[in-house]
């Protein structure tokens, strides 16, 4: 009967494919479906609030950015921020009368999203404990053993870690085929949910998840533990009641949330084969209110942050001051730099402060209705090239948001410092979302020239699973490519000056404050973006030579046209993008006043741009925002 059963999967798979998934979401009684959304929409703004005020602080105060247990869990606030961004809105729209469909690429990025900032959160947890103990048990070396270069390179370790194993799950879930049904019995697309719905044998699947993932779970835990066990045995033999007490409490926030983060991770992954009722209720504990919990925990029992938030609230007078004296920076090495920003005449800085915070918040507002039109309209996310237009929408609201907030702050609050970890920070960001960005025009070209060229074999060869796995592809590849940026530039010592002449952490800039030779770094800069650049920059172009070949071809003058408009308004975004990226950076040891103009257009203009060219250039995104503003009995219309 298996044999059989089997047989008639291969069959039915032969036929038809998963296009998309439906989310069933949690099962709750319909009188209490007002209140579910109200619940979920308020943790979901606490959350990021929440978080956010954590960033923030660890950002402006000078007392918490030098300290890398602060940077961590800078960088913790993060990971929750975006975890709660790749679950929660989906189960606020549940509660909705919008569709409850996901499209399979869909599927594909927030199932690799979800495991890529979970195991880096695992990472990171390990990273807060082994600080903890060089803090405790080591802490004559500790300046030496967790300075801020050390602490850099291990956050952006645990990033391109969990990266990589984001993309093993869910190469591994989706290499299967999926031909029906399609209800995923979930509230969002994870391993042992999807697999069900696998037209395969998952065996092996279960097993090397429940093995990845433990081998990842446990190695960090015990660790953890070994750290713990350390730090606990050299407490105890600190003399003074007061010593105890203090040792303790900078590790009782770190324990709480490993507690609540592993508890969950255990119960759902570590059983292969399960499907318990329990799974979901723990799932939104683990996704919803751990995210939520972290902040609180780190507010209500960390001390340093809770007088950081006093200083912060007490407005100048509380603070330490702003800028060092450059004399004792010569000395040492820097734990912190200073954007000088945009120069300005001073009458106009209102005028750039609204000016700047409209761009942010439309690019923001803008990305987010396509992002929604692609992902509710039926039409749009069964396509490859609104999957990609999508993931295109969540790259520009990242980029925006890495750059404008830190601009916007610099005309409200004057010229602030930024921590050495945090000038890292956003400059693996900005390579790693810029240059996934660069392949994500690469593929949508390459989709343009199938969709015209090779009309008849565009489902096979773009299928919604292959695009799903190319856009994974070009997140992994980013990943890396920031990794070697970022690893590269703080590689070098920097004592002195601190003063970045930019508006934000970039490698030209940042570079030149270096107390060492950079011509090494100015050459391998220069080839590794210049072959991304390059080489996407070519196959863009050897695309779009063989589309107008094969739109010339084409007998009517309407069947042209058509042709040209499906391509302009990818044309006209790909030009705005790499005229200033060649300008910035294919020109070695410059130091030209118009760069900070430039990068004004691939930072904040060019997603704003984005959504505007989309949506009036193309006449499929203007039909599904009618469809969409019209309500459901406006969708064939």
């Amino acid at each position: 009967q298996k044999k059989d059963r089997m047989g008639k999967i291969r069959n039915i798979s032969l036929n038809t494919t998963v296009t998309e998934f439906i989310l069933l979401g949690l099962s709750y009684p319909p009188n209490l479906k007002i209140l579910l959304f109200l619940v979920f929409l308020i943790i979901y703004i606490l959350t990021q609030l929440g978080n956010l005020l954590i960033l923030i602080t660890v950002w402006i105060d000078p007392k918490l950015h030098a300290h890398p247990m602060y940077i961590l869990l800078g960088m913790l606030s993060l990971l929750d921020m975006w975890l709660s961004s790749v679950i929660v809105p989906r189960i606020i729209l549940n509660f909705t009368p919008a569709s409850k469909a996901i499209p399979f690429g869909g599927c594909v990025a927030q199932l690799y999203a979800f495991h890529f900032l979970g195991s880096t959160q695992c990472f990171l947890y390990t990273l807060m404990a082994y600080d903890r103990y060089l803090a405790i048990c080591q802490p004559l070396h500790y300046p030496m053993l967790m300075n801020g270069k050390l602490c850099t390179i291990f956050v952006t370790g645990t990033w391109v870690a969990g990266s990589i194993h984001g993309a093993i799950q869910a190469s591994l879930t989706f290499r299967l085929p999926y031909c029906g049904p399609n209800e995923v019995d979930y509230f969002f697309c994870d391993i042992p949910a999807v697999l069900r719905l696998a037209c395969a044998d998952t065996t092996i699947n279960e097993l090397v998840t429940f093995v990845d993932i433990g081998v990842v779970a446990a190695s960090c835990f015990l660790l953890i533990l070994l750290s713990y066990a350390n730090i606990v045995y050299a407490i105890l033999k600190i003399h003074t009641a007061e010593g105890r007490r203090r040792a303790f409490s900078t590790c009782g926030s770190h324990l709480t949330v490993v507690t609540v983060y592993y508890v969950p991770c255990i119960f759902i992954y570590l059983r292969p084969g399960s499907k318990s009722p329990l799974d979901g209720a723990v799932a939104v504990f683990y996704t919803v209110v751990t995210p939520l919990l972290n902040p609180i925990i780190y507010t209500l029992r960390n001390q340093d942050v809770k007088s950081a938030l006093k200083r912060i609230t007490a407005g100048p007078g509380g603070t330490s001051p702003i800028f060092p004296e450059m004399e004792k920076v010569n000395s040492t090495l820097l734990t912190e730099f200073i954007l000088t920003g945009i120069p300005y005449p001073l009458r106009l800085r209102v005028f750039l402060l609204v000016f700047f915070l409209l761009i942010y918040i439309f690019t923001q507002l803008g990305n987010l209705l396509i992002l929604i039109t692609v992902w509710v309209d039926p039409q749009l996310h069964a396509r490859p090239m609104y999957i990609f237009l999508g993931v295109l929408s969540i790259i520009d609201m990242g980029i925006s948001s890495i750059i404008v907030p830190r601009l916007i702050m610099n005309f409200t609050l004057g010229i602030k410092p930024i921590p050495y970890c945090g000038c890292a920070a956003q400059l693996y960001f900005y390579h790693f979302l810029g240059s996934t960005q660069c392949f994500l025009y690469t593929l949508m070209a390459y989709d343009r020239y199938l969709a015209i060229c090779r009309p008849l074999h565009y489902p096979v060869l773009m299928s919604v699973k292959l695009s799903a796995l190319l856009v994974t592809g070009a997140w992994v590849a980013g990943s890396i490519h920031g990794a070697i940026q970022a690893i590269l530039t703080f590689r070098l010592p920097y004592c002195g000056p601190n003063q970045v002449n930019y508006f934000f952490c970039d490698i030209p800039a940042v570079l030149r404050l270096a107390c060492a030779d950079t011509t090494v770094n100015e050459m391998v800069t220069f080839v590794d973006i210049g072959v991304v650049v390059a080489s996407c920059f070519s196959l863009i172009l050897l695309s779009y030579i063989q589309i107008i070949r094969a739109i010339l071809r084409i007998q009517t003058a309407d069947g042209r046209r058509r042709a040209f408009s499906t391509c302009g308004a990818h044309v006209t975004v790909v030009t705005v993008y790499y005229v200033p990226c060649t300008f910035i950076y294919l020109r070695p040891e410059t130091n030209s006043p118009l760069d900070g103009a430039a990068a004004l257009f691939p930072t904040a203009i060019t997603p704003f741009l984005n959504p505007l060219i989309y949506t009036l250039r193309n006449q499929d995104v203007k039909l599904a925002l009618k469809r969409m503003i019209r309500g459901p009995g406006a969708k064939n219309a």
